[in-house]
């Protein structure tokens, strides 16, 4: 099973990476799949931490895809042996990497939880909400996937953002829509 998080990393220079992410729980262990290249990937690299942080704002998915809002409010740590968490997860984990499963596309960093904490009650996704979290991940895909094929899964998703969505799932969703529009309108020049 796969959980769509947002994990931060920090570099070498101390600066927080925040990448929305599809992760595996098993047991006590996070596996944490990064495609290469990619900041997160060269981040636990070098320093074995990162932060697992479980959120239902969904505007942080689509912001970070989209790169319309890439900056996120972070917790004011003095601890250098964690990396900060996003001030508006419900709950996160801090991990270490213990393990790391090469491969040419996506590698397999496996973690222990050294640390887990609930900051707010998790409700559950509405349907706005996860059609924003799939839309997010087409977004990502954008020069993988045929367009025609994410305009079609765009299409569908839009039923729940009609019939569900809040404030902030709208403003995630115009996000996408944007995002999208500006995708192909470069690639028809």
């Amino acid at each position: 099973m796969i959980h769509e998080v947002i994990v931060t990393t920090v570099s070498e220079k101390n600066i927080v990476h925040i990448a929305p992410m599809g992760i595996q729980l098993i047991d006590d262990r996070v596996i944490i799949s990064p495609f290469r290249p990619s900041q997160t990937l060269e981040n636990i690299t070098k320093n074995n931490l990162a932060t697992i942080n479980f959120i239902d704002d969904v505007r942080v998915f689509a912001g970070i895809v989209t790169k319309y809002k890439k900056d996120w409010e972070l917790e004011d740590i003095k601890d250098k042996s964690v990396v900060p968490r996003l001030t508006l997860a419900n709950t996160h984990y801090n991990v270490i990497a213990k393990e790391f499963k090469d491969d040419e596309k996506r590698p397999n960093i496996v973690c222990d939880i050294s640390k887990k904490v609930i900051h707010k009650p998790f409700m559950g996704f509405n349907r706005a909400q996860f059609s924003v979290i799939e839309a997010s991940v087409l977004v990502s895909r954008l020069r993988m996937l045929p367009i025609e094929k994410i305009l079609q899964e765009i299409e569908y998703l839009k039923i729940g953002i009609k019939k569900t969505a809040g404030p902030r799932e709208s403003q995630a969703w115009k996000w996408i829509e944007d995002k999208i529009q500006e995708f192909q309108k470069e690639n028809m020049k």
